[in-house]
């Protein structure tokens, strides 16, 4: 795993630590591609239930990297791609990363400006310490919000403040964010990570079907307007989880009856 990102476990949850400090953790392509080996490091462990992602440093991410050098073009295409190319392609995008992924915490030390406030919109859940801050400059700096924002913000917080954010070019305090309902949780500076961890951990505990099932149907439903579709949707889910704890009581009743036999 890149340098600027570290990754380790605690338990049974997956700890992703930004730490690319010269930079202020700035989102460029190396840095963007090293979170998204890490996540996916993440899912493919059997043995990581929940996931929490976290930084050091004073900045959770100053957003896009500017000043990173552009990438030579693609031999086929001819394009070159950035981390915003890749951030927001069509079904590999960071949403559907998050969307897919185990569930996720976000946990906000320090600052999180531009892409660094829009990126934590996809995540599971977001908790703030007490000193974090989180700033929507878009439009004062000529430029506009990206990674989903203009949908994901106004689903989180409503629509009238989603546009009071991004509008005013607003910087959040922990305590307005969370007031916003931004992030969800406020924790001590010292404590911050603990409690993401020990939130996580909860999670990692539960049934792993289950918790993949609602999170799905949660996603799936969220702006579902055909009342049907999303009974449905919960339906199936039902059943998938029936069909999944007959069979393991069918493997279970199995292995007992072999134990039997060898006695």
């Amino acid at each position: 795993m890149s340098e600027i990102v570290r990754y380790e476990t605690r338990g049974d949850v997956a700890l992703i630590t930004y730490d690319n400090q010269p930079k202020r953790n700035a989102l460029g392509l190396a840095m963007y591609r090293a979170i998204v080996a890490a996540v996916e490091r993440a899912n493919s462990d059997d043995a990581v239930g929940a996931i929490v992602v976290t930084h050091d440093g004073p900045v959770f991410c100053s957003g896009a990297d500017l000043r990173e050098p552009p990438q030579p073009p693609d031999p086929v295409t001819g394009k070159r791609t950035s981390a915003a190319m890749e951030s927001m392609a069509d079904d590999t995008s960071w949403l559907h990363l998050l969307a897919r992924s185990k569930p996720n915490i976000v946990a906000v030390r320090g600052k999180a400006i531009g892409m660094g406030a829009t990126q934590l919109l996809a995540f599971d859940l977001r908790v703030g310490a007490e000193g974090s801050s989180y700033s929507f400059p878009f439009l004062s700096l000529g430029t506009m919000p990206e990674l989903g924002a203009s949908a994901l913000l106004p689903r989180i917080v409503g629509f009238g403040r989603a546009m009071d954010i991004c509008m005013n070019a607003r910087t959040l305090s922990a305590a307005e964010a969370l007031n916003a309902g931004l992030i969800t949780s406020v924790f001590p500076d010292d404590a911050l990570v603990d409690e993401a961890l020990k939130m996580a951990a909860r999670m990692a505990q539960y049934d792993r079907l289950g918790v993949s099932l609602t999170k799905n149907m949660f996603y799936g439903n969220a702006d579902e307007a055909d009342t049907n579709a999303l009974l449905k949707r919960e339906r199936d889910a039902f059943v998938t989880m029936a069909r999944a704890r007959r069979a393991a009581n069918q493997k279970i009743g199995l292995a007992h009856q072999q134990e039997q036999q060898q006695q």
